[in-house]
């Protein structure tokens, strides 16, 4: 599934995978959406910086997107 070049997803976590890009921490994030009905797997590659604390297997996240890049990635409320 491609990124939007703008807006937000509603997910939930089914896996993460840590990685470093050049020093700085990223998580890949497989995730499915919670607002369209089929499960469809995307992954996400998110900064750390763009996180509320380290994501986990099960979490409900809103993700934002700017330009098709990961900007924010909070609890879902």
């Amino acid at each position: 599934m491609t990124t939007p070049m703008m807006g937000a997803w509603p997910v939930e976590v089914r896996a993460v995978k840590l990685f470093t890009i050049h020093g700085d921490l990223y998580y890949e994030l497989h995730v499915v959406r919670t607002d369209v009905p089929a499960e469809t797997m995307t992954a996400l590659r998110v900064p750390q910086h763009a996180t509320a604390g380290e994501p986990k297997v099960g979490d409900r996240l809103k993700v934002t997107f700017l330009m098709g890049q990961v900007t924010g990635a909070r609890p879902e409320t």
